[in-house]
């Protein structure tokens, strides 16, 4: 059995006794205390997530840009610097290989722009190899279109810090203020106190207002527990991956290996927003054109569900005793006291107030469609 990859912090998940499991490769924390007083944290206080398992890529040199321009859903050459775009990579059927974050940045040493992206950890890999075998000698060294790439994985920690305090909490520990930071852009920084190098995102992830902070491996551990000790005064509190999950079910946020993979399409996925087709010669592009002018076969919804248990990954959904779609996830919301669950029917049954039924533990329970997301994120002053 191979053995599982840890992040910067698994030392410190330890000291605050988290119960550690396996997640796309990586030892992670799924919770310390109880789901729901985490869940109640990001909600109501400040939290700490670890994401430093996210696979994080620089692309710098002239041609990075035009390069990242031919395989990425979006317009990059629209980037302006600072801002960050939700993504994706498509493959030539116009199949998903990941969703991604990325964001144009400067130097704040040599003023040198670079774009920062942020993949998937189960597809880390794939997306390594994905974006080398891309990058052709003749792109790497034509003159006027060097691109330079890095895989910034292990040299970097990322955690999340969410909740009402979070700004309040972070905002005196950099350089750059970053309460004026608009909703999904990001900055290039350093900290305070001793001068380190810090990247900083805004992007509210799952509703709530949060920033995600990039440092380097060695440091992070040092700055989290330091952290810890400051936000003592607001509540905040170690949150692991079931909790957080549970808030990206309620924004209905799709997730890689759920709601995505190779075989659903943009359309179907319900993230048309992030195609730019036109002009625009990424893989894919033209079956997705094509694509643009027809009804999905398939597409996502979101349900609320009757009965004792949420559904789960896998959970059959039925008409009139007719197997018609499967959830992708599924969850007890504790903001909405519903279960609910996305997943993938036929198109002509996806309209909202659609009577369906979710097979769970071999019994039919009533569902019912609705409009999605289940909880709408909220707006944050910078808006």
């Amino acid at each position: 059995m191979l053995s599982l990859l840890r992040t910067p912090l698994y030392d410190w998940h330890c000291s605050q006794y988290a119960r550690m499991t396996e997640y796309d490769g990586w030892e992670m924390p799924k919770q310390y205390t109880s789901v729901l007083y985490e869940y109640e944290t990001l909600r109501n206080r400040v939290g700490i997530i670890d994401i430093s398992h996210k696979g994080r890529f620089i692309f710098g040199g002239a041609g990075a840009g035009r390069f990242l321009h031919s395989l990425i859903s979006r317009n990059i050459n629209t980037i302006k610097s600072g801002s960050l775009h939700y993504a994706l990579l498509t493959n030539q059927h116009g199949g998903i290989l990941d969703d991604l974050l990325i964001g144009l940045f400067h130097r704040t040493d040599s003023g040198l722009p670079y774009y920062y992206v942020v993949v998937n950890a189960a597809n880390h890999k794939k997306d390594l190899a994905y974006f080398k075998q891309s990058l052709t000698p003749e792109i790497t060294a034509t003159p006027g279109n060097e691109v330079y790439f890095s895989d910034e994985t292990n040299e970097q920690g990322m955690i999340v810090i969410q909740g009402p305090y979070a700004l309040e909490l972070l905002k005196p520990l950099f350089q750059a203020d970053i309460s004026t930071l608009p909703y999904y852009s990001g900055v290039e920084t350093s900290l305070s106190m001793c001068g380190r190098w810090a990247l900083v995102f805004r992007t509210g992830y799952a509703g709530k207002d949060g920033f995600e902070i990039i440092l380097e491996s060695f440091f992070i551990e040092q700055f989290v527990a330091d952290l810890f000790q400051q936000g003592r005064i607001y509540g905040i509190a170690p949150v692991g991956f079931a909790a957080m999950d549970i808030m990206r079910q309620e924004s209905a946020i799709p997730f890689y290996g759920y709601e995505l993979d190779e075989s659903v399409n943009p359309f179907e996925a319900r993230l048309s927003h992030v195609l730019h087709l036109k002009n625009h010669d990424f893989p894919g592009n033209k079956i997705l054109r094509d694509l643009k002018s027809k009804k999905p076969e398939k597409i996502r919804i979101g349900l609320e569900i009757s009965g004792e248990h949420a559904a789960v990954k896998g959970n059959e959904i039925f008409l009139e005793q007719k197997k018609i779609g499967w959830i992708t996830s599924g969850t007890f919301s504790p903001i909405l006291q519903k279960n609910i669950a996305m997943g993938y029917v036929p198109y002509e049954f996806s309209q909202s107030g659609q009577i369906l039924d979710v097979k769970i533990r071999d019994k039919l329970n009533k569902a019912l469609v609705v409009p999605i997301p289940f909880y709408k994120r909220e707006r944050i002053d910078s808006e």
